[in-house]
């Protein structure tokens, strides 16, 4: 069953539409349920809908696997370059900035933190009020930027966002400051932090596929005597789009959820 709301991000100014996956069986049963945040969520249930024609198949996967879980889809801004506004916890330095917008003296990113505050303070008490949850049973996922903003969610509120999965993250934008975020917070609370990419996520460039492949090793270097339960995964001949995170599915589900 999917519901959709417009949900106002008072603390953005703005607003977004948000769709809302409940178990077939939600309305018959007397339980509680895990949630999952989705980053561009319009790419999370529907080929029609999703970016490049392929979704993740999220619908797909809790229908065959009979999992019972509540997934809250939230789309991208679409607007200019807000996507990387929100999805950007700190703001992108001048030359990365300038390699992304090609427009002199723009900085973007910088939004993420309002963002995330806005899951916490404002969406999440929503779902938690309106339907049966367990609130303490709560992930977030996202590819790309999306995977940045996840990863940054559950690295700085372990307390709140437990289960990660975050595929094919940029973190070469923000490597100085996720270095600092890991060293000074403590991850004992962290249940699950999936984390992976393919060998060319560059889109064609050879430089930034060694920016991937660096960085991501270079945060699990930082993580990997934090926490537990991790998992970090290097697909060789992977690309970077929604065909090839949709095959990941099932791998981070499982990790986080168990069979």
């Amino acid at each position: 069953m999917l519901l959709s709301t417009c949900f106002p991000m008072r603390n953005l100014n703005r607003k977004r539409d948000i769709t809302i996956y409940l178990p077939d069986d939600y309305y018959y049963v007397d339980k509680c349920y895990p949630v999952l945040y989705i980053n561009d969520g319009q790419n999370a249930f529907f080929d029609s809908l999703s970016y490049c024609g392929d979704s993740w198949g999220f619908l797909d996967y809790v229908q065959e696997t009979q999992l019972d879980i509540i997934m809250v889809a939230i789309p991208c801004n679409f607007e200019g370059f807000k996507r990387m506004d929100e999805y950007g916890p700190w703001k992108i330095n001048d030359e990365l900035s300038f390699q992304e917008t090609q427009i002199k003296d723009m900085i973007i990113g910088g939004e993420g933190k309002l963002y995330i505050d806005w899951i916490i303070e404002e969406l999440k008490p929503y779902i938690d009020q309106r339907f049966s949850t367990n609130p303490d049973d709560c992930a977030i996922v996202g590819s790309s930027m999306g995977g940045v903003i996840s990863a940054y969610a559950s690295l700085a509120r372990p307390d709140i966002f437990k289960k990660c999965a975050a595929l094919s993250t940029a973190f070469w934008f923000y490597m100085d400051e996720f270095a600092k975020l890991i060293q000074t917070h403590d991850y004992h609370e962290l249940e699950g932090f999936y984390f992976d990419l393919g060998e060319f996520e560059g889109c064609g460039s050879e430089m930034i596929d060694e920016w991937y492949i660096e960085s991501n090793d270079d945060i699990f270097e930082l993580l990997k005597d934090k926490m537990d339960n991790i998992e970090y995964h290097y697909f060789e001949g992977a690309f970077h789009n929604e065909r090839e995170w949709r095959k990941r599915v099932p791998l981070f589900m499982k990790f986080l959820y168990g069979e």
